[in-house]
């Protein structure tokens, strides 16, 4: 990852930080993030540094930052932003329950869970951890 320095409006609600930016402001001073001015920005607009950041808000802006792999194709590409959105838009509870989940059970056990039209032999031991 290059980027190194985050603005306000690109942390909010990021792996549970909060999604104002008087929220996340107070949460940066109460924990001592390190920050400088942004270059080029009239008022109080400030950037904090990566390496100051929860160990959590930086894997998942890691994940926003690596390039796309190649053999996901154009249909799948333009879903991806949706998912980010669906994941920051979680609680960090709510985010560690459904990874959880889908991480034991599969994403087709889940997907058979909110589709009860799925067939359940379908989902079987597809995409469980062998034990």
């Amino acid at each position: 990852m290059d980027k190194k320095w985050f603005a306000t409006k690109e942390l909010l609600g990021v792996a549970g930080l909060p999604t104002s930016r008087q929220g996340l402001n107070k949460r940066a001073n109460e924990n001592g993030w390190e920050k400088r001015r942004r270059k080029g920005v009239q008022g109080k607009g400030v950037e904090y540094a990566i390496w100051s950041l929860p160990d959590s808000v930086q894997r998942s802006l890691m994940m926003e930052e690596s390039p796309t792999p190649e053999y996901i194709t154009s249909a799948e590409t333009e879903l991806l932003p949706t998912w980010i959105q669906v994941y920051h838009q979680l609680t960090g509870r709510e985010r560690t329950l459904l990874i959880n989940y889908i991480l034991h059970e599969g994403a087709l056990a889940m997907l058979a869970r909110l589709d009860s039209s799925l067939p359940a032999s379908d989902t079987q031991g597809v995409g469980q951890n062998s034990r």
